[in-house]
């Protein structure tokens, strides 16, 4: 995002946590706002790599966790690992125009950038950051109404669309969401021909993520988890039947062989508890002295309690008792089937 347009939120209100536009004052009214009506949120926190060129799509589709060459008009989640199955990053991969959009935190978008480069060699791909494009989150009930009078589509979920400029990508939650794509100076605009939406900040955005089980990748986790740790399978982000990638046979092992001890639950703590920072460790009592999980996201909810999502021994859940700071968590459902697959 350009100065210009971060230096005009700013002065509406917003303040700046790190790379994110975080909030504009009040909280717990704009995840209220995010909870029951539409709202739009500058993801400034967010940084978007454009993949161009003849071999972009074969280049991809072997990194990447998922089937990037019949990626067709969907978008989709795909993990970049290590070599040891650990994922670097978790991208949202977006088709465009020929070429593809990979979203990811900001914080991690140059060196993901510089190690994806090592490994073009001398395929026809060019990787580049689109720093003229901003990205924008849209939700609610009203979202597919709001996009309409815009003038711009409401693909279904998870398909994306594009129209002008402004690329829109369908994504899960509990009501329509929507990512907006394109160059900064289409989006600054857009807000104003969006009726009846309610700007909110960065972290309200992420109370969505948390409540649509999507996870996110920061720098406090990267390189922590095998994809099926975040519920990568679950949320059709790995092929199982695509070729090699890095990580690929860890990967496949802890799905076909292994059996997975750590998944990724949603929870909550009370409204006075202490919001526990991502990475934070969780402890158990059926695991007296060693880490029972890791914190990826919370954020407070409308309620006042902190909604959470975390990686957790599935042990330790099953035991009933998970513990930050010695306060229990209280475990919600996931909107998708997990048991089944523990």
């Amino acid at each position: 995002m350009q100065r210009e347009w971060k230096a005009e939120l700013i002065e509406a209100g917003g303040l700046v946590e790190d790379f994110a536009l975080a909030d504009y004052g009040d909280r717990r009214a704009e995840v209220l706002a995010a909870a029951r009506g539409t709202v739009w949120s500058p993801l400034t926190h967010m940084g978007i790599l454009r993949a161009t060129g003849a071999d972009a799509a074969a280049f991809l589709h072997g990194q990447f966790s998922n089937d990037i060459l019949n990626l067709g008009a969907t978008n989709q989640l795909a993990a970049y690992c290590t070599a040891q199955g650990r994922m670097i990053t978790l991208f949202r991969v977006v088709p465009h125009e020929g070429a593809f959009l990979l979203l990811l935190p900001a914080a991690l978008q140059a060196s993901v950038q510089k190690r994806l480069t090592m490994y073009i060699l001398r395929a026809q791909v060019k990787l580049a950051p689109a720093a003229d494009w901003a990205l924008i989150g849209l939700s609610g009930p009203h979202a597919p109404q709001a996009l309409a009078a815009a003038g711009l589509p409401a693909p279904t979920a998870p398909e994306a669309a594009t129209s002008g400029d402004i690329t829109v990508a369908a994504i899960p939650g509990r009501a329509p969401r929507y990512l907006l794509m394109g160059p900064e100076a289409a989006l600054r605009v857009l807000p104003s021909r969006l009726p009846e939406v309610t700007r909110v900040g960065a972290r309200a955005w992420a109370w969505l993520d948390i409540q649509a089980g999507l996870p996110v990748i920061g720098l406090e986790t990267s390189e922590a988890f095998v994809p099926q740790m975040m519920n990568l399978d679950l949320l059709g982000g790995i092929n199982f039947r695509k070729g090699c990638y890095p990580g690929q046979e860890i990967v496949a092992r802890t799905h076909y062989l292994g059996r997975l001890k750590q998944r990724m639950y949603l929870a909550s703590l009370p409204a006075d508890a202490p919001p526990p920072p991502p990475g934070a460790t969780l402890q158990a009592p059926n695991l007296p002295g060693q880490p029972a999980g890791t914190v990826i996201d919370a954020q407070i909810g409308p309620d006042g309690a902190i909604d959470l999502l975390a990686v957790i021994q599935i042990s330790s859940h099953d035991a009933g008792a998970v513990l930050w700071q010695d306060i229990a968590l209280s475990f919600r459902d996931l909107p998708y089937p997990l048991a089944a697959s523990c």
